[in-house]
């Protein structure tokens, strides 16, 4: 048996760095890592915009992020990796960040609002790629500069691992391992 925390990477490098959690998987946050952290790159991810399959954007080929600006906007607080990404991609495009219609760290609460089709977000393009999970989500085909982060594996330096977080880790490579091309 084992324990999962989620929130935000602060909260999580707190516990991690408290030795509350073995260890923790998360994009890489540079400026929140700390000197005693070992940190192995699993896989590159984009950020995207989604929304429901049924919202009306879903029609368009492509989309400008100015068009968006005065849509309804679930966002997350901008001290986190998803929230800080927004400032920036919506700075880059010369534009200020949208008034959100809801600000939460909850995937939970986020999806279920993105459900209703009336909300946008910005996520992790792998939530799109688990099998059967959100099949009622749909990137928007916005270009967002500089998307693309590591999703990676931290642990604490000179610290042992369980034979339980070990085999977690192991499973993990494997799955994050580009399948070979025949």
């Amino acid at each position: 048996m084992f324990d999962v925390l989620t929130g935000p990477v602060p909260t999580i490098y707190r516990a991690l760095t408290e030795r509350k959690v073995e260890h923790v998987f998360t994009r890489t946050v540079e400026s929140r890592l700390e000197e005693n952290m070992v940190v192995e790159n699993l896989f590159d991810d984009d950020f995207i915009v989604v929304t429901a399959k049924r919202n009306p954007w879903t029609r368009r080929r492509r989309i400008e992020l100015a068009e968006l600006v005065n849509e309804p906007w679930i966002l997350t607080a901008s001290d986190g990796a998803t929230g800080a990404f927004a400032v920036e991609a919506f700075r880059a495009h010369g534009l200020k960040l949208p008034r959100a219609a809801v600000i939460a760290t909850s995937m939970h609460l986020r999806n279920g609002l993105l459900a209703t089709g009336r909300f946008l977000s910005i996520m992790s393009s792998f939530v799109l790629m688990l099998p059967g999970k959100h099949p009622w989500l749909k990137a928007l085909p916005v270009e967002l500069p500089n998307a693309r982060g590591s999703i990676a594996i931290v642990t604490l330096k000179n610290r042992t691992l369980s034979p339980l977080a070990e085999l977690f880790i192991k499973t993990a490579r494997a799955v994050a391992k580009p399948p070979i091309k025949k």
